[in-house]
């Protein structure tokens, strides 16, 4: 199962705030950097970044299941093949 993690690495001097996004899956580990313009309170700051977050992770999994093909089981759901108008085949 992987697992992610969060983390404000630095506030930049443009009202920036830079996280770090951590993917652990197995052995294998991946670091993401996302920026997010400064919301006005550390609150709104942090649902971007969230929100950034789960749109990375999406658009991971969907690469995942178009890399699988049909037949591969993940976390016990079985992942459909995708059509080749998905693909871009």
């Amino acid at each position: 199962m992987a697992e992610l993690e969060v983390t404000k690495v630095a506030e930049q001097v443009n009202h920036q705030f830079l996280y770090s996004v951590r993917l652990s899956a197995d052995a294998n580990r991946m670091e993401f950097p996302i920026g997010v313009q400064d919301r006005g309170s550390a609150s709104a700051n942090e649902a971007a970044v969230l929100a950034s977050t789960l749109a990375l992770a999406e658009e991971l999994e969907a690469a995942a299941r178009l890399r699988l093909g049909s037949g591969t089981r993940v976390d016990d759901r079985l992942i459909p093949r995708p059509s080749p108008r998905q693909t871009g085949l």
